[in-house]
């Protein structure tokens, strides 16, 4: 793997956690790969972004945190692939992992490496399909707002723009489940994911309204299975799909802790 970014992580990239925001992981993974573009000399503004990004959390990155990102391409016959690790520079440790799927774009140049055991895919291992992208009764808004030129690269919305949208919906998704943010605060919780697919299935374009839409599966144990749905409200197409698996998490330890959620909550 080569060294693909060097940073820290800023107190605005923390949420009401105290802990940086998944669209922040999406953007370090992206700059990553706007580095690796730099040094093969490629065309920043032209270079597509990845169709699908998965990304795997695996320890908590604080403000103030010195964050390094290391990247290779994937070593297998799907070599359209770049996987990154996000680590935290002071104490060496990984803390999340971002495979970044570039479909029928070329992904940028990097040394060959092997994705390893802490960065496949565990709780989202089945096929991310168009068939997955119907909206049903079940599914509730989440968010609505317009497409900004900001959000896009060669006119189309980011990855990392559509989760900072999505990040926003985490809020309405806990409430639907039972514990608002303000519950949560009140007895000492808060979120966090473990992991998180986004796929791309359309362009989103600058100036077009997007809806998302959101469905979840009741935690079993600790883990609560949710997916989050982006519309072009315009053309009725579904522009991209999150699906993510995320967790409570006691305030004091930062350990993960069973949702104090009512069943009838389910019902």
């Amino acid at each position: 793997m080569i060294e693909s970014y060097l940073s820290a992580v800023a107190v605005a990239e923390c949420d009401e956690m105290g802990h940086m925001n998944i669209q922040h992981y999406a953007a370090k993974a992206e700059a990553a790969a706007d580095v690796l573009s730099a040094l093969g000399n490629a065309d920043r503004g032209r270079r597509g972004g990845p169709q699908q990004m998965h990304l795997r959390f695996h320890r908590e990155m604080l403000a103030g945190d010195r964050l390094r990102v290391t990247s290779a391409r994937a070593d297998d016959a799907r070599s359209q692939r770049l996987v990154h690790h996000i680590e935290n520079a002071g104490t060496r440790l990984v803390c999340a992992t971002a495979i970044s799927t570039y479909g029928t774009s070329r992904a940028p140049d990097a040394p060959a490496g092997a994705i390893a055991d802490d960065a496949a895919p565990r709780s989202l291992t089945h096929p991310a399909t168009h068939d997955l992208t119907q909206r049903d009764d079940h599914m509730v808004r989440t968010h609505l707002s317009a497409i900004s030129p900001a959000d896009c690269r060669a006119d189309t919305m980011t990855i990392p723009a559509f989760l900072q949208r999505v990040s926003r919906c985490q809020a309405h998704l806990w409430a639907l489940a039972g514990l608002d943010r303000r519950q949560q605060a009140q007895a000492g919780l808060g979120t966090a994911s473990l992991e998180l697919r986004v796929t791309r299935f359309a362009p989103a374009l600058p100036g077009r309204p997007l809806e998302i839409v959101t469905s979840f599966t009741p935690p079993t144990g600790k883990a609560l299975h949710y997916k989050h749905l982006g519309f072009d409200i315009v053309t009725g197409a579904c522009c991209f799909m999150a699906e993510g698996v995320g967790v409570m998490i006691d305030l004091r330890t930062r350990r993960a802790v069973k949702p104090p959620l009512a069943q009838s909550n389910f019902a």
